[in-house]
């Protein structure tokens, strides 16, 4: 007797949890359906790129994308996700993304993906490099950090605090000529900031038989001397 009572306690106890994972599975399905699809398009730009003259809302700048490229951009944004232990999470890959950003050249096409970090919000970008003549996108890539540049704020990028306060208006992304090998080169600018010091750091890349080589890198420091003694 009492074994069969026991029996029926713990048939009863899998088949209370059998319910509950399937009311669980049911409710993710039900998150899942109701979430906003992973849409990616990309803004047209031109060289060279200030971000601050961007408008990532609008329209008439909007450019659909083929599969192959956006397949690469889901990618990288899912990788970057990965991160954050969200890998399964449309919703993260959402709130991930911010936009991509297309900037076209003769041989090269620039793919800035700008990204959200989590759980900051600071924003970061991955550049990608698609080859025109190949039709396909160069293995590796650039990993460009814009956090201290701007702020992603109500779907908008605004310049921060010490990007005003240090008066740079150079471009982010500019084309030129490094090495005068007539062959266009790419010039990134950004600042690095750590709490006590303050750089440009500028980085030059070429891309040679489907590779991406630096042929240049550059830390000016800026400003450390109002840090350390107190600005006036």
């Amino acid at each position: 007797m009492r074994t069969l009572f026991a029996i029926f306690i713990l048939t009863s106890l899998f088949s209370c949890t059998d319910r509950q994972t399937k009311n669980s599975i049911e409710q993710i399905n039900e998150v899942s359906e109701n979430e906003e699809p992973f849409f990616i398009s990309a803004i047209n730009a031109k060289f060279p790129l200030r971000l601050n003259e961007i408008k990532l809302e609008d329209k008439n700048k909007t450019i659909h994308l083929n599969d192959g490229i956006v397949s690469k951009i889901e990618d990288v944004v899912k990788e970057y996700a990965s991160d954050f232990e969200f890998y399964d999470s449309s919703h993260t890959y959402k709130d991930t993304y911010i936009n991509t950003i297309r900037l076209s050249d003769s041989l090269q096409t620039i793919y800035l993906v700008l990204l959200k970090h989590y759980p900051t919000g600071e924003l970061n970008s991955i550049v990608l490099f698609y080859d025109n003549q190949k039709k396909e996108f160069l293995d590796k890539t650039f990993d460009f950090n814009l956090w201290i540049l701007y702020n992603f704020d109500n779907r908008k990028l605004k310049p921060t605090a010490l990007k005003t306060h240090f008066k740079i208006y150079s471009p982010e992304i500019e084309v030129v000529d490094f090495n005068k090998d007539e062959i266009n080169d790419y010039k990134f600018v950004r600042l690095w900031h750590n709490g006590t010091f303050n750089a440009i750091h500028t980085t030059i890349l070429t891309v040679r038989n489907s590779k991406i080589d630096t042929l240049h890198f550059d830390e000016k420091p800026i400003g450390n001397e109002e840090l350390l003694h107190g600005r006036k």
